[in-house]
């Protein structure tokens, strides 16, 4: 009986391990918000990194194994010194900007989140890549020629429904996680539309890669933020 109970222990505690992890997170968050979204901006951007680069290596047929390091670098520079701070701050002026109660509330933080922030961001997203590849500002003018504009109607295309949801009905502290991350299509645009072919602009010489991680988000509030969440029930 005791291999069996000592078995059983093991397997519980695997299992709230998933738990136990969101639990600190949510902590990290309410105690180091602008740390704690930086840092995760910058895991999931290098990781997207490294995810394209092998989707695209595998596309072509090459070694997985044979990664470009400075890529995954470049995006953890940029994900923790520019989106995950911006992407706080935007958010909290958001909420002063347009309350949650305010009439027509939630078109409003679309519109503002549409047609200024993502714009902005995207704007932002090629001047700083160009500036850590070492790249000259003709290059820059070129890329965005060719390359800004459909960026950013892929972006609308794609992701205007989710950041719906995200910018009206997901806690403050966690937006910040879900969006201001540059999607995949942005990335495969920047890198000369090389990428895996996306549906809304094939036929047009464009390519993009798979959309950007989302951290998981759960319902309810964060500890000390309104109705308290409870990951443990």
């Amino acid at each position: 009986m005791a291999p069996a109970a000592s078995r059983l222990r093991s397997e519980a505690a695997l299992g709230s391990l998933p738990r136990r992890a969101l639990t600190q997170y949510l902590l990290l968050l309410r105690l180091y918000p602008v740390l704690t979204k930086a840092v995760s901006s910058g895991a999931l951007l290098a990781l997207g990194n490294v995810l394209a680069q092998m989707i695209e290596k595998k596309r072509k047929k090459e070694d997985s194994q044979n990664l470009d390091v400075s890529g995954p670098l470049r995006y953890a520079v940029y994900g923790f010194f520019i989106t995950g701070p911006l992407s706080h701050y935007f958010y909290l002026l958001m909420d002063h900007w347009i309350p949650p109660g305010a009439p027509w509330a939630g078109i409003r933080r679309l519109l503002l989140d549409r047609l200024v922030f993502a714009p902005a961001f995207l704007l932002l997203f090629f001047l700083v890549m160009n500036l850590l590849e070492g790249k000259d500002a003709e290059t820059l003018a070129t890329k965005m020629r060719s390359g800004f504009w459909p960026a950013l109607r892929m972006n609308w295309r794609v992701w205007t429904p989710l950041q719906f949801v995200n910018i009206n009905y997901v806690p403050l502290q966690a937006r910040a996680t879900l969006s201001g991350q540059p999607a995949e299509e942005e990335r495969g645009i920047w890198r000369g539309g090389a990428g895996v072919q996306a549906g809304p602009l094939q036929g047009e010489g464009h390519k993009a890669h798979l959309p950007h991680q989302a951290f998981p988000v759960p319902h309810g509030r964060l500890p000390g933020k309104g109705p308290h969440f409870d990951p443990t029930s």
